[in-house]
């Protein structure tokens, strides 16, 4: 069941199809009475889904506002369905509601945080540990593209999280993902600097355009983490993205010392063209400025890898990916630094921050 045709919406269909995921209806009130196939019609909404307690799997693809609404409907008409909900799991005011709806829900639950089962982050770290005595020193995770097309045909905007609402969880979920594989937390021991590119709204909501965090962790390893949403990347290497093109710049950059004191960056890149190399990434290492082998070609469907994963928790053979509870904690992170960046806006400009 997948609920919300959208771009997700679409893309999660045909991705549990080939891992034997059969869709018996879609719900969307904007495409209701559409026909995809052989008896999948779309309806317009939950109630409308015939025997509900006989569907196994329910997706939430809709926007973010709408889907601790549709959870609770979920477990009112399916309270032992296991559900994925797409990232982020919620909007910060709906996250005390979503964690008793979890607790109260007798199915299992797991988030589409697909950057969580990235092999990328992955093969970074294992290139960093195969650099006798590394200390890491600094992180740098990075999520580009131009979101115009996206905004021209009317998909969602977040007004709660902004620029932080679209990549943000990935962003942290590449950061887990890295430090879950290197064996340390990368979490913050230092107040965050949070800054927005664009204008802040007249009720408070964050720029759209792009943001970028940085803090410092228990080993005092700087971390840094931007995104932009029309098409500028911050690393000057890299060229700007323009409105139309399909082009992402999804990169991690991981800085360490060795016992030598000898400098090594590296490097891995998701889905570098978004065109033909979909599936694959890269891993280049360089050890004060030279690069000691070729980079690394890798295939990597993270969105794939982690259905499969999400698969294996609900029939019991795995572990979950991507627990809701954790990934409700990424919200309340974003949700902090929105907070803090608004503040220091509204200080910069003299004037009381809006509720």
């Amino acid at each position: 069941m997948i609920v919300g045709h959208g771009v997700m919406g679409r893309i999660q269909r045909d991705k549990l199809a080939a891992l034997g995921v059969r869709t018996v209806a879609v719900v969307d009130p904007g495409h209701a009475g559409t026909v995809l196939g052989p008896g999948l019609r779309v309806v317009a909404s939950l109630d409308e889904v015939p025997s509900p307690r006989s569907v196994d799997l329910w997706s939430i693809c809709t926007p973010t506002a709408a889907h601790a609404p549709v959870f609770r409907r979920i477990a009112q008409l399916a309270p032992h369905a296991d559900v994925i909900v797409e990232k982020p799991v919620c909007l910060p005011d709906d996250v005390t509601e979503l964690g008793r709806l979890l607790e109260a829900h007798r199915g299992r639950v797991s988030v589409d945080e697909h950057y969580l089962s990235s092999v990328v982050p992955e093969a970074v770290a294992d290139a960093v540990l195969s650099v006798p005595g590394a200390t890491v020193t600094g992180v740098v995770v990075e999520m580009t593209k131009h979101r115009g097309p996206d905004n021209a045909r009317g998909r969602f905007e977040d007004r709660a999280l902004g620029a932080l609402g679209y990549e943000g969880p990935h962003l942290l979920g590449v950061l887990d993902a890295l430090g879950r594989r290197l064996g340390t937390s990368l979490a913050p021991a230092s107040p965050a600097v949070c800054r927005f590119d664009g204008s802040w709204g007249a009720d408070g909501s964050p720029p759209q355009d792009g943001a970028e965090v940085s803090y410092r962790t228990a080993t005092r390893c700087e971390v840094v983490l931007r995104t932009s949403l029309v098409g500028r990347p911050r690393l000057r290497s890299q060229p700007s993205i323009p409105y139309g093109s399909r082009r992402r710049h999804r990169v991690l950059e991981v800085r360490a010392v060795d016992r030598h004191g000898r400098v090594w960056r590296v490097t891995g890149a998701f889905a570098p063209t978004g065109l033909r190399d979909h599936d694959h990434g890269t891993v280049a290492m360089r050890c004060d400025g030279l690069p000691p082998e070729p980079p690394q070609v890798l295939y990597d469907d993270p969105l794939g890898r982690h259905l499969r994963r999400i698969l294996r928790y609900f029939a019991g053979t795995g572990p979950d990916p991507a627990p809701a509870q954790h990934c409700i904690g990424h919200v309340e992170l974003l949700h902090q630094w929105v907070s803090t960046a608004r503040s220091a806006a509204a200080e910069h400009a003299g004037v009381r921050p809006a509720a």
